[in-house]
């Protein structure tokens, strides 16, 4: 019953900071699902594929920062100190952006600078692909490290919880469609298990 609950928060509306954690559903489960349950889940579960997929497009993580100046310490470095490529720019500049837009608007009660996925991952990748050249440049980049690296790593993480949560959701619903398809057409689906033996 813990799991049902669990998975009705997801359909009504996910806070920011709780997550969503889901039973996957079997070939062998579907099967033994009546078409009345069957047809239940599966529309339950194209409700939450929507509505948690709509929710993760808008989503905003949070990236703790002990002040503000740590978040413009940041943008400061994509300014200067960031190389780029033809291919990058859009992500660097969307990046680039939306950081700049999130400091404007300032941090939250919880020291926290709201980025939305995306750029998110933007600012992620661009910080794993930093170059530069002498001690100096080095210094300053593993201090950029110490002020931003542990709050971006730890927003990346609920960002790839997300990401997870909304795969599982799909798998499931992949599983229960192909058992209704299944059903109409017949034909017995085999599970992995099964044919793995």
């Amino acid at each position: 019953m813990a799991r049902k609950e669990k998975i009705e928060a997801a359909e009504v509306n996910v806070p920011q900071d709780e997550t969503v954690t889901l039973s996957m559903i079997k070939a062998t489960d579907a099967k033994e699902m009546s078409d009345d349950v069957l047809k239940a889940e599966q529309q339950r579960y194209s409700d939450m594929a929507d509505k948690f997929g709509q929710l993760t497009k808008t989503k905003k993580y949070g990236i703790k920062f002990d002040d503000i100046k740590d978040a413009k310490t940041l943008l400061k470095h994509f300014e200067k100190n960031v190389k780029w490529t033809h291919a990058e720019a859009p992500l660097f500049v969307a990046a680039y952006q939306k950081l700049k837009d999130a400091i404007t608007e300032g941090l939250s009660e919880q020291n926290e600078l709201l980025i939305d996925g995306p750029s998110l991952n933007g600012i992620y990748q661009i910080l794993l692909k930093t170059e530069g050249v002498g001690f100096f440049a080095v210094r300053d980049y593993m201090s950029l490290l110490t002020m931003t690296g542990e709050g971006i790593t730890n927003a990346m993480r609920n960002m790839i919880e997300d990401q997870n949560t909304l795969k599982n959701i799909h798998t499931n619903l992949s599983t229960l469609d192909d058992e209704v398809n299944a059903r109409h057409m017949g034909i017995e689906v085999e599970s992995v298990e099964e044919t793995q033996k």
